[in-house]
């Protein structure tokens, strides 16, 4: 995803690649400077930890009742920011998978996992509603790519994730 930032009257242009994903290397661009983070945690207040060249930061959010930015604190100083555009925004909308198909269900965009409806070892039906996992303020619904047996859940109600997390398998 491209973004577009005014961070205290400057502008900065920041790629994130779409497969960041917790504890995993990932690449980011911030002006066209590259620099590999590592991804730690959500904490129960919104605050991301993350790693720079080895170094430990914290980053906390604070965003309008939109849910855009509004300011950032990097290691508890405080930033204005402003979200100016997003270059590669689309809308995920759920499609039927062919039973065919892999039982591994990942997250295609960053989000909170809202509701679960199933545990593990629940029989789904193809198409049955697995998760809601809320994403740029929509709620979409994860549905069972085929018939079988949950194997293996991968997050719980609230969780926040990214894209490309691991949240349910069907045996």
């Amino acid at each position: 995803m491209k973004y577009k930032f005014q961070i205290d009257k400057k502008i900065v242009d920041v790629e994130i690649a779409n497969s960041a994903t917790f504890h995993s290397p990932t690449e980011i661009k911030i002006n066209n400077n590259k620099l590999d983070i590592l991804i730690g945690e959500i904490r129960e207040d919104g605050a991301l930890s993350f790693f720079v060249d080895n170094k430990l930061h914290q980053v906390e959010i604070v965003r309008d009742e939109g849910g855009y930015p509004q300011g950032i604190y990097v290691n508890e100083e405080f930033y204005s920011v402003s979200l100016l555009k997003i270059d590669s925004l689309f809308y995920y909308k759920e499609k039927p998978v062919s039973a065919s198909k892999s039982g591994v269900v990942k997250s295609f965009i960053p989000g909170n996992i809202k509701k679960i409806f199933f545990s593990v070892q629940d029989r789904v039906e193809e198409n049955d509603i697995v998760l809601i996992h809320e994403a740029m303020k929509m709620e979409n619904e994860i549905r069972a790519p085929k018939s079988g047996m949950i194997k293996t859940m991968g997050v719980q109600e609230g969780d926040n994730i990214l894209a490309n997390h691991r949240l349910f398998e069907i045996e």
